[in-house]
C-alpha cells in the first residue's frame, strides 16, 4: 500500500511541476498572443526569453523560474484576488513538488531568482 500512495504523490508532484514547464509556458504565451495586446505579449515574451537565455548560462531549475513568470503575468492579466491566491497556492505546490522529488534546492532558488530577473527585465524594457 505504501508504494501505491508514494507513486500517487510522485505523480501529483510531477503534474504540479508541469505548470512551470516549457509546453505550458508556450501554451499560455499563445493565449496571450491571441489577446491582441502587443505590450502585454512583448513583456511576457521578453521575460521568458531572458529567463531561457539565463537558463542556458546558469545551472538552475527551469520549472521554478518559468512557473513564477507565468504566475506573475497571468495574475496581472486577470487582476483578480481569487485567481492570484489560487495561482500562488499552485506555485507553492509546484515548489513543494520540486522539493519532494528531491530537486537541488540551490537550483530551485536560482531558478526563482532568474525568474525575478526576467520579470524585472521585461518591465525595464517596457519603461524604456
Amino acid at each position: 500500500m505504501k508504494n501505491s500512495s508514494d507513486s500517487c504523490i510522485k505523480t501529483a508532484a510531477r503534474d504540479l511541476i508541469a505548470i512551470g514547464g516549457i509546453p505550458f509556458f508556450i501554451l499560455v504565451l499563445a493565449r496571450v498572443y491571441m489577446l491582441n495586446n502587443p505590450e502585454y505579449f512583448s513583456q511576457f515574451l521578453i521575460s521568458g526569453g531572458v529567463f531561457l537565455l539565463a537558463f542556458l548560462l546558469f545551472k538552475q531549475n527551469i520549472y521554478s523560474g518559468l512557473g513564477l513568470i507565468t504566475l506573475v503575468f497571468t495574475s496581472m492579466y486577470y487582476n483578480d484576488v481569487i485567481f492570484t491566491v489560487f495561482g500562488i497556492i499552485a506555485y507553492a505546490l509546484l515548489l513543494v513538488g520540486l522539493f519532494y522529488l528531491k530537486e537541488d534546492w540551490k537550483k530551485i532558488v536560482s531558478g526563482i531568482l532568474i525568474g525575478v530577473v526576467g520579470i524585472g527585465a521585461s518591465f525595464l524594457f517596457y519603461l524604456l
